[in-house]
Protein backbone atom coordinates (compact mmCIF):
# COMPACT_ATOMS: atom_id res chain seq x y z
CA UNK A 1 0.00 0.00 0.00
CA UNK A 2 1.31 3.36 -0.95
CA UNK A 3 2.29 5.85 1.76
CA UNK A 4 0.95 8.74 -0.29
CA UNK A 5 -1.97 10.40 1.41
CA UNK A 6 -4.77 11.80 -0.63
CA UNK A 7 -5.74 15.36 0.38
CA UNK A 8 -9.39 16.28 0.46
CA UNK A 9 -10.62 18.05 -2.62
CA UNK A 10 -10.58 21.84 -2.18
CA UNK A 11 -8.22 21.67 0.81
CA UNK A 12 -5.10 21.13 -1.29
CA UNK A 13 -5.34 24.38 -3.23
CA UNK A 14 -6.02 26.46 -0.15
CA UNK A 15 -3.21 24.92 1.84
CA UNK A 16 -0.60 25.34 -0.92
CA UNK A 17 -1.56 28.93 -1.78
CA UNK A 18 0.48 30.25 1.14
CA UNK A 19 3.68 28.76 -0.27
CA UNK A 20 3.19 29.84 -3.89
CA UNK A 21 4.06 33.28 -5.32
CA UNK A 22 1.09 35.53 -5.94
CA UNK A 23 -0.13 35.45 -9.53
CA UNK A 24 -2.00 38.49 -10.83
CA UNK A 25 -4.72 38.41 -13.41
CA UNK A 26 -3.77 39.66 -16.84
CA UNK A 27 -3.04 43.40 -16.70
CA UNK A 28 -3.17 43.50 -12.88
CA UNK A 29 -0.50 43.90 -10.21
CA UNK A 30 -0.50 41.56 -7.22
CA UNK A 31 0.25 42.43 -3.60
CA UNK A 32 0.63 46.19 -4.12
CA UNK A 33 0.78 46.71 -0.36
CA UNK A 34 3.98 44.66 -0.21
CA UNK A 35 5.86 46.56 -2.92
CA UNK A 36 8.37 49.25 -1.96
CA UNK A 37 8.75 51.33 -5.14
CA UNK A 38 11.53 53.33 -3.52
CA UNK A 39 13.71 50.26 -3.08
CA UNK A 40 14.76 50.37 -6.72
CA UNK A 41 14.15 54.05 -7.43
CA UNK A 42 15.47 55.02 -10.86
CA UNK A 43 16.20 51.46 -11.90
CA UNK A 44 16.00 50.83 -15.62
CA UNK A 45 17.49 54.21 -16.51
CA UNK A 46 21.15 53.24 -16.03
CA UNK A 47 22.03 53.56 -19.72
CA UNK A 48 20.14 56.80 -20.28
CA UNK A 49 21.91 60.05 -21.16
CA UNK A 50 20.61 63.51 -22.05
CA UNK A 51 20.19 62.23 -25.62
CA UNK A 52 17.61 59.71 -24.32
CA UNK A 53 15.04 62.26 -23.22
CA UNK A 54 12.91 64.78 -25.06
CA UNK A 55 12.18 67.97 -23.16
CA UNK A 56 8.69 69.13 -24.10
CA UNK A 57 8.22 72.47 -25.82
CA UNK A 58 5.40 74.55 -24.36
CA UNK A 59 3.95 76.22 -27.43
CA UNK A 60 1.05 78.46 -28.31
CA UNK A 61 -1.15 77.02 -31.03
CA UNK A 62 -1.93 79.19 -34.04
CA UNK A 63 -4.59 78.85 -36.71
CA UNK A 64 -1.97 77.25 -38.98
CA UNK A 65 -0.58 74.85 -36.37
CA UNK A 66 -0.78 71.18 -37.46
CA UNK A 67 -2.69 70.33 -34.29
CA UNK A 68 -5.41 72.87 -35.19
CA UNK A 69 -5.64 72.23 -38.93
CA UNK A 70 -7.39 69.13 -40.23
CA UNK A 71 -4.87 66.42 -41.03
CA UNK A 72 -2.81 63.58 -39.58
CA UNK A 73 -1.44 65.76 -36.74
CA UNK A 74 -4.82 67.22 -35.78
CA UNK A 75 -5.65 67.04 -32.06
CA UNK A 76 -9.29 66.91 -31.02
CA UNK A 77 -10.25 70.11 -29.20
CA UNK A 78 -7.15 72.04 -30.26
CA UNK A 79 -7.80 75.72 -30.94
CA UNK A 80 -5.65 78.71 -31.78
CA UNK A 81 -4.50 80.49 -28.63
CA UNK A 82 -4.23 77.35 -26.50
CA UNK A 83 -1.01 76.14 -24.88
CA UNK A 84 0.26 72.79 -26.16
CA UNK A 85 2.83 70.39 -24.71
CA UNK A 86 4.72 68.94 -27.68
CA UNK A 87 5.50 65.59 -25.98
CA UNK A 88 2.39 64.58 -24.05
CA UNK A 89 -0.10 66.53 -26.18
CA UNK A 90 -1.67 68.13 -23.12
CA UNK A 91 -3.42 71.47 -23.73
CA UNK A 92 -4.36 74.46 -21.59
CA UNK A 93 -6.83 77.26 -22.25
CA UNK A 94 -4.94 80.38 -23.29
CA UNK A 95 -7.24 82.85 -21.55
CA UNK A 96 -7.06 81.08 -18.20
CA UNK A 97 -3.38 80.41 -18.77
CA UNK A 98 -0.89 78.11 -17.13
CA UNK A 99 1.24 78.58 -14.01
CA UNK A 100 4.97 78.31 -14.70
CA UNK A 101 8.17 78.68 -12.71
CA UNK A 102 11.03 80.16 -14.81
CA UNK A 103 13.93 77.96 -13.70
CA UNK A 104 16.70 78.99 -16.10
CA UNK A 105 17.37 81.15 -19.15
CA UNK A 106 19.69 80.95 -22.15
CA UNK A 107 19.97 83.13 -25.21
CA UNK A 108 20.96 81.11 -28.27
CA UNK A 109 21.21 81.66 -32.01
CA UNK A 110 19.70 78.81 -34.01
CA UNK A 111 21.12 78.04 -37.43
CA UNK A 112 18.45 76.90 -39.90
CA UNK A 113 18.90 75.64 -43.43
CA UNK A 114 17.01 77.22 -46.36
CA UNK A 115 13.28 76.80 -46.57
CA UNK A 116 13.50 75.31 -50.05
CA UNK A 117 16.11 73.16 -51.75
CA UNK A 118 18.82 71.05 -50.16
CA UNK A 119 20.07 71.52 -46.63
CA UNK A 120 16.79 72.42 -44.96
CA UNK A 121 16.27 71.91 -41.24
CA UNK A 122 18.08 72.65 -38.00
CA UNK A 123 21.87 73.01 -38.28
CA UNK A 124 22.88 73.70 -34.70
CA UNK A 125 23.36 76.43 -32.10
CA UNK A 126 25.68 79.40 -32.41
CA UNK A 127 26.92 81.60 -29.59
CA UNK A 128 26.61 85.39 -29.63
CA UNK A 129 30.39 85.66 -30.17
CA UNK A 130 30.22 83.31 -33.15
CA UNK A 131 27.41 85.32 -34.69
CA UNK A 132 29.31 88.60 -34.18
CA UNK A 133 32.38 87.14 -35.92
CA UNK A 134 30.28 85.89 -38.85
CA UNK A 135 28.73 89.35 -39.24
CA UNK A 136 32.14 91.07 -39.06
CA UNK A 137 33.54 88.77 -41.74
CA UNK A 138 30.54 89.34 -44.02
CA UNK A 139 29.54 85.69 -43.96
CA UNK A 140 26.29 86.60 -42.23
CA UNK A 141 24.21 89.59 -43.31
CA UNK A 142 21.04 91.27 -42.12
CA UNK A 143 18.15 91.35 -44.57
CA UNK A 144 14.50 92.14 -43.81
CA UNK A 145 15.29 91.98 -40.08
CA UNK A 146 16.77 88.50 -40.49
CA UNK A 147 20.35 87.28 -40.31
CA UNK A 148 21.08 85.31 -43.49
CA UNK A 149 23.99 83.49 -45.07
CA UNK A 150 24.37 84.93 -48.61
CA UNK A 151 24.20 82.61 -51.60
CA UNK A 152 27.32 81.84 -53.63
CA UNK A 153 26.72 84.90 -55.83
CA UNK A 154 26.33 87.11 -52.76
CA UNK A 155 22.57 87.58 -53.14
CA UNK A 156 20.05 87.23 -50.32
CA UNK A 157 16.83 85.29 -50.75
CA UNK A 158 14.60 84.44 -47.74
CA UNK A 159 13.52 81.17 -49.32
CA UNK A 160 16.94 79.96 -50.47
CA UNK A 161 19.32 81.31 -47.83
CA UNK A 162 20.20 79.60 -44.58
CA UNK A 163 19.59 81.90 -41.65
CA UNK A 164 20.16 82.45 -37.93
CA UNK A 165 17.33 83.08 -35.47
CA UNK A 166 17.93 85.01 -32.26
CA UNK A 167 16.14 82.81 -29.69
CA UNK A 168 15.43 83.24 -25.98
CA UNK A 169 15.10 79.90 -24.19
CA UNK A 170 13.14 79.87 -20.96
CA UNK A 171 13.45 76.55 -19.11
CA UNK A 172 10.27 76.39 -17.06
CA UNK A 173 8.44 74.10 -14.67
CA UNK A 174 4.73 73.87 -15.37
CA UNK A 175 2.81 73.66 -12.10
CA UNK A 176 0.37 70.77 -12.01
CA UNK A 177 -2.93 71.02 -10.14
CA UNK A 178 -2.21 67.67 -8.53
CA UNK A 179 1.35 68.59 -7.54
CA UNK A 180 2.81 66.75 -10.52
CA UNK A 181 5.09 69.39 -12.00
CA UNK A 182 6.52 69.11 -15.52
CA UNK A 183 9.71 70.53 -16.99
CA UNK A 184 9.31 72.30 -20.35
CA UNK A 185 11.06 74.71 -22.69
CA UNK A 186 9.55 77.94 -24.00
CA UNK A 187 11.70 78.96 -26.95
CA UNK A 188 10.84 82.55 -27.89
CA UNK A 189 11.90 84.22 -31.12
CA UNK A 190 10.78 86.90 -33.56
CA UNK A 191 7.82 88.91 -32.21
CA UNK A 192 8.04 87.16 -28.82
CA UNK A 193 11.55 88.35 -27.96
CA UNK A 194 9.96 91.50 -26.55
CA UNK A 195 7.81 89.30 -24.28
CA UNK A 196 10.93 87.47 -23.14
CA UNK A 197 12.56 90.76 -22.18
CA UNK A 198 9.48 91.85 -20.24
CA UNK A 199 9.46 88.55 -18.35
CA UNK A 200 13.14 88.86 -17.48
CA UNK A 201 12.62 92.44 -16.27
CA UNK A 202 9.69 91.33 -14.11
CA UNK A 203 11.73 88.56 -12.52
CA UNK A 204 14.69 90.85 -11.87
CA UNK A 205 12.51 93.54 -10.28
CA UNK A 206 10.89 91.24 -7.74
CA UNK A 207 11.91 91.83 -4.11
CA UNK A 208 11.16 89.76 -1.01
CA UNK A 209 12.30 89.93 2.58
CA UNK A 210 14.88 87.39 3.66
CA UNK A 211 15.29 85.90 7.14
CA UNK A 212 17.45 88.80 8.30
CA UNK A 213 14.85 91.32 7.17
CA UNK A 214 16.71 92.61 4.11
CA UNK A 215 14.94 93.02 0.79
CA UNK A 216 16.52 90.77 -1.82
CA UNK A 217 15.83 89.59 -5.37
CA UNK A 218 14.73 85.94 -5.11
CA UNK A 219 15.89 83.34 -7.62
CA UNK A 220 13.70 83.04 -10.66
CA UNK A 221 12.89 79.44 -9.73
CA UNK A 222 11.17 80.76 -6.59
CA UNK A 223 8.63 82.80 -8.56
CA UNK A 224 5.36 81.53 -10.02
CA UNK A 225 4.24 83.31 -13.19
CA UNK A 226 0.90 83.02 -14.96
CA UNK A 227 1.35 82.77 -18.72
CA UNK A 228 -1.67 83.59 -20.86
CA UNK A 229 -2.16 84.26 -24.57
CA UNK A 230 -3.38 87.42 -26.29
CA UNK A 231 -4.25 88.15 -29.89
CA UNK A 232 -1.70 90.32 -31.71
CA UNK A 233 -1.39 91.65 -35.23
CA UNK A 234 0.71 93.70 -37.62
CA UNK A 235 0.66 94.44 -41.35
CA UNK A 236 1.48 90.79 -42.11
CA UNK A 237 -1.42 89.27 -40.22
CA UNK A 238 -2.54 88.21 -36.75
CA UNK A 239 -1.45 85.59 -34.23
CA UNK A 240 -1.54 84.69 -30.54
CA UNK A 241 1.33 85.91 -28.40
CA UNK A 242 2.26 85.64 -24.74
CA UNK A 243 1.47 87.69 -21.67
CA UNK A 244 3.18 87.16 -18.30
CA UNK A 245 1.94 88.27 -14.86
CA UNK A 246 3.37 87.54 -11.43
CA UNK A 247 1.15 85.09 -9.50
CA UNK A 248 2.88 84.21 -6.22
CA UNK A 249 6.07 82.88 -4.68
CA UNK A 250 6.74 79.15 -4.69
CA UNK A 251 5.33 78.17 -1.32
CA UNK A 252 6.01 74.45 -0.84
CA UNK A 253 9.39 72.79 -0.19
CA UNK A 254 8.62 70.08 -2.77
CA UNK A 255 7.91 72.52 -5.59
CA UNK A 256 10.96 74.61 -4.70
CA UNK A 257 13.14 71.49 -4.71
CA UNK A 258 11.77 70.44 -8.12
CA UNK A 259 12.41 73.88 -9.62
CA UNK A 260 15.92 74.11 -8.14
CA UNK A 261 16.73 70.63 -9.48
CA UNK A 262 15.71 71.66 -13.01
CA UNK A 263 17.80 74.82 -12.70
CA UNK A 264 20.81 72.68 -11.70
CA UNK A 265 20.25 70.34 -14.66
CA UNK A 266 20.20 73.22 -17.16
CA UNK A 267 23.29 74.81 -15.61
CA UNK A 268 25.11 71.49 -15.82
CA UNK A 269 24.25 71.10 -19.51
CA UNK A 270 22.10 68.04 -18.91
CA UNK A 271 19.04 69.34 -20.79
CA UNK A 272 19.03 69.07 -24.57
CA UNK A 273 16.33 70.50 -26.82
CA UNK A 274 15.23 68.90 -30.08
CA UNK A 275 14.65 72.08 -32.10
CA UNK A 276 13.83 70.08 -35.21
CA UNK A 277 10.74 68.69 -33.48
CA UNK A 278 10.00 71.90 -31.63
CA UNK A 279 9.89 74.09 -34.73
CA UNK A 280 6.35 74.91 -35.78
CA UNK A 281 4.23 77.95 -36.63
CA UNK A 282 3.58 79.42 -33.21
CA UNK A 283 4.10 83.11 -32.59
CA UNK A 284 3.51 85.20 -35.67
CA UNK A 285 1.75 85.05 -39.01
CA UNK A 286 2.96 82.44 -41.44
CA UNK A 287 6.12 83.61 -43.20
CA UNK A 288 8.91 82.05 -45.19
CA UNK A 289 10.73 81.36 -41.91
CA UNK A 290 8.24 79.68 -39.62
CA UNK A 291 11.01 78.15 -37.50
CA UNK A 292 11.72 81.63 -36.15
CA UNK A 293 8.25 81.77 -34.69
CA UNK A 294 8.43 78.53 -32.73
CA UNK A 295 8.03 78.39 -28.99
Amino acid sequence: MSDTKTKPKGASAKADDATLPAVAAAGAVANLDNIDYGEHSGAGMEGATQESFAIPFLRVLQSNSPQVEEGDAHVEGAKAGMFFDSVTGRMWDGKEGVLIVPCAYRRVFLHWGPRSGEGAGFKGELSADEVDKLIESGKLKEFENKLMFPLADGSLNPKRCAHVADTRNHYIMVMGDDGANMNCLMSLASTQIKKSKLLMSMLAAKRVQNKSGAMVCPPTFAQVIRATTVREENDDGSWYGLKFTFEKMVNTPAAYADAKAFYDMVRAGQVKANYEEGAAPAAAPRTSMDEDQAF
